[in-house]
């Protein structure tokens, strides 16, 4: 089967078959069935060569082939998520001339798996959730001791050359621990989980705050990093915020201290951040818990929930504030809300 027959013969995520996609997920429980083993590397291979890069892969031969591929194009930058058993990747000189895209590539495995890197006579060890800088502009061995769970980040090398005369030099040097190579992990992670398209600040400036935070990995000095920590570490850190919003607000003690101390920042800056963006971290947790709280009212799962079973279930401490909350959000109170919306038609 050809890359051409992909979108027709197989049920692949839908923007996989948009002629200009943004992202593309892939897994390999998604292939025919009837498929051989052989059949299923390649198809998958087309994949990873036409949003990576091209090279030679083998798998570890004692377990059947899976693969789960999320590839996030960002204008000229690319986000690769990769879960797969991979044995070996071998980029040769044959591969790259063929794929001239001449990008460089940090990445981390973040599943307990060490890589062996061989790139133009230089060997390094890429530690389990360690960082490290290759390119794909010249050949490149990789080795690994275990299937990948993998997350990186691809980028042109004329845009790091605008940031970093010299950051050629750190090529398969594992990057050093840092607040911007922790931020820049966590934007990846949550970028790859965030519907882009539903959030058009985020769309907007993704792919600056994305170089901001690489330059900021390598080194940067002077103003590219005074400008690099005032806009892409920002939004990193405010994603991180909203994030762990997202994760905790339903604990009733969830309190802006306690997300500040979870995020290593202080509470008056997480405060400064939320207010950027219109709204405090109070309005914030209760819109959350209130859109929740509405959801739970239309499950039939809950019908025979008490409305404070469910208030207390959302993170609310208090019945009589939920009502007033729900009444002023949605017009109406929670019973009144659960019969009459709830009611099928």
């Amino acid at each position: 089967m050809r890359r051409d027959q992909l979108c027709r013969g197989i049920p692949l995520h839908p923007q996989l078959c948009r002629a200009t996609m943004s992202k593309v997920v892939f897994a390999s429980d998604q292939l025919p069935a009837h498929l051989d083993e052989g059949a299923r590397q390649r198809l998958w291979l087309d994949l990873f060569t036409d949003h990576l890069c091209a090279a030679d892969i083998s798998f570890f031969p004692d377990a059947p082939f899976y693969s789960r591929s999320e590839f996030l194009k960002l204008g000229d930058i690319a986000v690769t998520q990769l879960e797969a058993n991979i044995q070996t990747a071998v980029r040769t000189q044959r591969h790259v001339e063929a794929d001239t895209r001449g990008d460089y590539i940090i990445g981390t495995t973040f599943n307990g798996v060490s890589t062996l890197i061989r790139q133009e006579g230089r060997e390094a060890i890429r530690g389990a959730g360690e960082a490290m800088l290759y390119t794909n502009a010249a050949p490149i061995a990789s080795q690994l001791d275990g299937p990948i769970a993998f997350r990186g980040i691809t980028v042109p090398r004329a845009l790091l050359a605008e940031r970093l005369p010299n950051f050629e030099d750190l090529a398969l040097t594992p990057l050093a621990a840092s607040p911007a190579l922790r931020h820049l992990e966590r934007y990846l992670a949550i970028i790859i989980d965030s519907d882009i398209d539903a959030d058009l600040v985020l769309k907007e400036n993704i792919s600056t705050h994305l170089i901001d935070l690489v330059a900021l990995v390598l080194g940067a000095r002077g103003d590219s990093a005074e400008l690099a920590t005032r806009r892409g570490l920002r939004a990193a850190r405010l994603q991180d915020v909203i994030a762990n919003l997202r994760a905790r607000f339903a604990d009733a003690s969830f309190s802006p201290g306690e997300l500040a101390r979870n995020l290593g920042l202080s509470p008056r800056y997480v405060q400064e951040l939320l207010q950027e963006t219109g709204s405090s971290f109070t309005e914030r947790v209760t819109e959350l818990r209130l859109q929740k709280a509405r959801k739970m009212l239309l499950d039939s799962r809950y019908d025979r929930s008490k409305i404070s079973d469910i208030a207390y279930a959302c993170g609310f401490n208090e019945v009589s504030y939920f009502n007033r909350c729900f009444r002023r959000r949605f017009g109406t109170s929670p019973r009144h809300y659960r019969r009459d919306v709830g009611e099928p038609m």
